[in-house]
């Protein structure tokens, strides 16, 4: 690539960044340190309007999520660059089960209580997973698929992310669901050998599974966007646990600019 084109490709990424950050309605989960109810707030303008970039198809029991964000020309902006310019390492998907009426066990037979991430720390025992807490590998760890690898063709590409899934759970009866709790994520950094990571919220949707008939399982969208303060205290926590950035106070575009 000859240096015109790396110069346009910034500036079509600068001009993406400085669109959606004016015209962006998105919040951020902040927790307020001296609330006795530990109420979280928005905080404005801080990041991107990420929702008009993410789309959902439901088919049967099967969830597929894209973001591809697109700059004011509708084209295409690469999530790498995307990603450094926000100061993220890479965008993931964290997912979390909010409510199980019969539950699970992870790899080592413990029984998960609500909330959840999903996947565990280390997988279940028919399927395993590294030890941070996205939804797509960022270790490539012992007897963890290639497949579920943040970085494998099928889950994303130059220019998307996917979030895909197929959940089922034959004890479900009629009225009951499995529900979840999906985000979007800016992973800042993560360390694999502690298995710690940092990571911002971005946009997060709910969803469900169903059994509406006898050997018939249904996913279906619940809410497309939600926002952080309608998020319940305990998953907001078990997210806080997990690396995700809540921060105190708040503060204007022109502080984050700093």
């Amino acid at each position: 690539m000859n240096s015109q084109s790396i110069s346009l490709s910034a500036f079509m990424v600068g001009i993406l960044i400085s669109t959606l950050l004016l015209k962006s309605e998105a919040t951020v989960c902040v927790r307020n340190a001296n609330s006795q109810d530990k109420t979280v707030k928005p905080l404005g303008q801080k990041h991107l309007a990420y929702a008009q970039y993410i789309t959902h198809k439901f088919i049967g029991s099967r969830i597929i999520t894209q973001f591809a964000p697109q700059d004011d020309r509708g084209q295409s902006i690469n999530l790498d660059q995307l990603a450094s310019s926000l100061g993220y390492d890479h965008f993931n998907w964290a997912n979390y089960v909010e409510l199980d009426p019969y539950g699970i066990v992870d790899r080592q037979g413990q029984q998960l209580n609500t909330p959840y991430n999903d996947p565990p720390q280390g997988g279940y025992r028919y399927d395993a997973a590294d030890k941070l807490p996205f939804y797509w590998d960022v270790v490539r760890c012992d007897r963890c698929k290639s497949r579920h690898h943040f970085q494998h063709a099928r889950n994303r590409s130059q220019f998307q992310l996917v979030f895909e899934d197929s959940p089922a759970d034959y004890r479900l009866q009629p009225g009951e669901a499995v529900i979840f709790v999906t985000s979007l994520v800016g992973v800042k950094h993560y360390d694999s050998q502690q298995h710690q990571s940092e990571w911002e919220i971005l946009h997060t949707f709910r969803w469900k599974l169903a059994n509406p008939h006898p050997n018939m399982s249904k996913v279906s969208l619940i809410e497309s966007d939600v926002a952080c303060n309608n998020l319940s205290p305990m998953l907001l926590s078990r997210m806080q646990l997990d690396g995700a950035s809540l921060r105190k106070g708040t503060k204007n575009l022109q502080d984050d600019e700093k």
